[in-house]
């Protein structure tokens, strides 16, 4: 079915809604089994949270066609370009874990620095959003400005591009960051032990969204600390208790929230401007 140009298929719909169902069942019995009866206490600030959250989801989701359009424009720019990529036959003699595995690291390579440069002044607001939640639960991760996933997932479909991936190893690493970002994400205290170097933790993630100086900008790997390690940003000294967010937070506040980093760059821009007329 073709809706303003674009090709709706139902099918993919209802396995996104299957996904959804499949989240929801995985991580509230990951919740029971880590934190029983508490799982089911929701407080008021909690349940502002998960308001807000799938707030998020579904505006993002109804903006989807519109960033789509965008993603699909930057890597157009991308492929016009005439920067030579890895041809897909170069996967062709492997088996198909291979290049899944190969994408899961450049990916996250990629991830680490891109995850880094969101925390500069100037890019801050637009991720600030997702730092905005307090309370850290597998719903957290959907927390995200729409300009914040036009930018990373075009990112990762001219990376995609780039490497020559097949659809098939880019939908399993889409699928993998996905139910991996929503465990790290999770409101308990696993660490990995000696493993916690090439898997990230919800222990490790926590500090990341800590209100701590000492954690600020750190941990900013997604799937493998191990860059952070390599890279001076580690930082995970133990259980995590200090507050999350950040200062000037707007709260559970859905439309104050997407508006958040317009608010920043207006006054950045007005800063800059009163700096170059004094």
């Amino acid at each position: 079915m073709e809706i303003l140009g674009l090709n709706i298929d139902f099918a993919a719909g209802k396995a996104l809604v299957t996904v959804y169902l499949i989240q929801f069942t995985l991580f509230t019995v990951l919740a029971f089994v880590a934190r029983r009866g508490d799982a089911i206490r929701w407080s008021p600030d909690f349940l502002k949270s998960v308001r807000v959250n799938w707030s998020f989801i579904a505006f993002n989701g109804l903006l989807a066609p519109v960033a789509f359009l965008a993603v699909k424009a930057l890597n157009n720019g991308f492929e016009a370009s005439g920067i030579p990529t890895v041809p897909p036959e170069f996967w062709a003699v492997a088996p198909a874990i291979v290049p899944a595995i190969v994408a899961v690291i450049v990916a996250d390579f990629v991830d680490y620095w891109s995850h880094r440069i969101r925390h500069t002044s100037v890019l801050w607001p637009m991720h600030a959003v997702h730092h905005s939640d307090t309370q850290m639960h597998y719903l957290s991760w959907y927390r995200a400005h729409i300009i914040e996933l036009v930018v990373i997932q075009g990112g990762y479909l001219v990376l995609a591009t780039w490497m020559g991936a097949s659809p098939g190893a880019v939908a399993g690493v889409v699928i993998f960051r996905a139910f991996h970002q929503q465990y790290c994400h999770m409101k308990v205290d696993w660490s990995h032990g000696p493993f916690g170097l090439f898997l990230a933790s919800p222990r490790f993630h926590r500090w990341h969204h800590a209100d701590h100086p000492e954690a600020w900008n750190k941990n900013f790997s997604n799937i493998m600390p191990l860059w952070d390690r390599l890279f001076g940003t580690y930082y995970c000294p133990g259980k995590c208790d200090a507050p999350l967010g950040f200062a000037g937070n707007p709260g559970e506040n859905f439309l104050q929230l997407l508006i958040y980093p317009f608010k920043e760059w207006g006054r950045m821009i007005g800063n800059a401007v009163r700096k170059t007329a004094a």
